[in-house]
């Protein structure tokens, strides 16, 4: 079949919001040719005239469309400082929350070493009053047998801060075993290292059986030639009464002597002889406990 042709007239004319008074212009009218193409199944719609005044209204809708995006771009606008408030805000908050944490665990770490310096000291509490307690029975018990608390034991003499036993008793002993005399009661053959303490020293020796024989101090000479005590110390100076000999391996006797400055020889450790045992004043009742084992100078 021929295609059909239809014919439409459409009208131009300006547009103008605020209607001015230009005269207006002759509508101008443009002829469109608009070819229909005839299907073989049914039969194409009629062009009415409602569409064709469709038509018309439908070329200025850009001008809508340009009014309405016009009319948003204000209220975006409009919305952007409080946007921009907004996350300040939020920085702000998130800043404060993060000082809050950091104010909070310095302060916990503090609390936590507090409670711990608490719990340790009440802990040492504790084991003082426990300690305490011990002392306490046992010295109830000493009170039920009649001993008396001294600054030192029987037989035993005190000089400022120690207790010093000077043997005078059959057997006498090597240095070594003098030594090992003293440990037993938790003392030490005597360190001298004054001249106050070795006047007090030569004040309660005495002589007995030859012009060789004294008391042994916790002095003897090592492999290098060196004198020293029995805590490891070198000897600074001494008493001596003549230089000793260096390289024999000798141990120190102190001999009575009318000055007692003058009152140290050297001479075999393996000699007997007299000793003399120091121990601190605060550390005497060691020796109750050694007594369980031996007798001493305290019986």
């Amino acid at each position: 079949m021929e295609e059909e042709l239809c014919y439409s007239t459409v009208c131009f004319k300006p547009f103008d919001n605020q209607k001015s008074t230009v005269p207006q212009l002759e509508e101008s009218v443009i002829y469109a040719e608009v070819k229909i193409k005839q299907s073989t199944t049914q039969t194409p719609p009629e062009t009415s005239a409602a569409e064709c005044s469709l038509n018309k209204s439908v070329l200025p809708a850009h001008d809508s469309l340009s009014e309405a995006k016009d009319a948003t771009t204000p209220i975006f606008s409009a919305y952007r400082p409080a946007t921009v408030i907004l996350g300040l805000l939020c920085f702000f908050l998130l800043a404060a929350l993060t000082a809050v944490s950091v104010f909070n665990y310095i302060h916990m770490s503090k609390y936590n070493n507090i409670l711990a310096r608490h719990t340790q000291e009440k802990a040492t509490n504790l084991q003082l009053l426990a300690d305490m307690e011990v002392l306490e029975r046992e010295r109830a018990r000493l009170k039920t047998q009649g001993v008396q608390c001294t600054p030192c034991l029987q037989n035993w003499i005190q000089n400022g801060s120690s207790c010093y036993y000077f043997n005078k008793d059959w057997p006498w002993k090597t240095w070594t075993g003098s030594q090992e005399y003293c440990k037993g009661y938790g003392a030490q053959l005597a360190i001298i290292d004054s001249v106050e303490e070795q006047e007090f020293i030569n004040q309660h020796t005495e002589s007995y059986y030859d012009k060789y024989h004294g008391y042994w101090i916790g002095l003897s000479e090592k492999k290098e030639e060196t004198w020293v005590w029995t805590t490891g110390a070198e000897l600074e100076g001494g008493f001596w009464v003549y230089a000793p000999l260096k390289g024999y391996m000798e141990c120190v006797l102190s001999m009575p002597s009318k000055n007692p400055l003058q009152s140290w020889i050297s001479t075999s450790c393996n000699m007997r002889n007299r000793w003399i045992c120091e121990v601190d004043v605060l550390t005497w009742p060691t020796f109750l406990q050694a007594q369980q084992n031996q007798s001493g100078p305290s019986t």
